[in-house]
């Protein structure tokens, strides 16, 4: 079945930030057992491509005046009953109160773990558990983002141009379908046109342009100097970032 139950000791982790403390604090406890930090994938977001595998490690940091025992089970959900498998959760002392405890969580987009429309914002299910017996957990362990991969395409433009004449740039933006294995056309998203003039080390956004439906840019510059253009989209909620090839074009008169 396409649909999955978000059951605790299934799920995995994919990709966020360290997580604030007001939201790990929150969710049901006996005792004065606290999770004080929830880091996936070393901070960094996860965006996905087709078919493509990858593993990430879950760091979770839990104190209590007794010493953690574990941690687990751990889980995550997403968007339409999204879930995914972790490991169990091995445990380091850090100090005689607090340690932490790390797995790793595993998705493969060519096996259908995660489909278009579980795309956005996912949350952390964990337990940690006391030696004394206290116990907490918390449903909602801050929010962070699985992402469709972008890709920003675009054929050279001609390599010179006279000072003042207009040159038409063109470009195919498309997102990743989990679906169906392959890249499509999207229209949905406003990609910038930059320019790093010769001899600076610095882009500028010259124009903002909005593909057709089927991904397609095109758009007109009329260059007074030298210098490389680039197509750039720095991604949304749902899809990565992209960048196109880079174009050089000299400018004569």
């Amino acid at each position: 079945m396409r649909r999955r139950s978000a059951l605790l000791a299934a799920a995995g982790v994919v990709a966020t930030a360290a997580v604030a403390l007001p939201s790990i604090a929150a969710g049901p406890s006996h005792g004065d057992i606290r999770i004080t930090s929830v880091v996936v994938n070393d901070g960094r977001s996860l965006v996905l491509g087709v078919n493509q595998a990858m593993t990430f490690p879950i760091s979770i940091t839990a104190s209590d005046d007794s010493g953690i025992s574990s941690v687990g089970p751990v889980g995550v959900w997403g968007p339409k009953y999204g879930v995914l498998r972790v490991s169990p959760m091995r445990c380091e002392q850090v100090s005689a109160t607090t340690s932490t405890c790390t797995g790793s969580a595993s998705v493969d987009t060519s096996r259908h773990q995660v489909w278009n429309d579980e795309a956005g914002t996912w949350f952390v299910d964990a337990q940690a558990h006391a030696v004394d017996g206290d116990d907490i957990r918390g449903g909602n362990l801050g929010g962070f983002s699985l992402k469709r991969s972008g890709k920003l395409t675009s054929p050279p433009p001609a390599a010179t141009a006279a000072k003042g004449r207009p040159v038409t740039l063109t470009g195919w933006f498309a997102r990743a379908s989990w679906n169906d294995g392959r890249y499509f056309g999207y229209g949905d998203a406003l990609i910038r046109l930059q320019f790093r003039p010769d001899g600076s080390d610095t882009w500028t956004t010259v124009k903002s342009v909005e593909p057709d439906i089927s991904g397609v840019l095109t758009t007109t510059v009329t260059p007074d100097r030298s210098g490389t253009y680039a197509w750039y989209f720095p991604g949304d909620k749902w899809t990565g970032p992209a960048t196109s090839p880079r174009h050089h074009i000299t400018v004569t008169g």
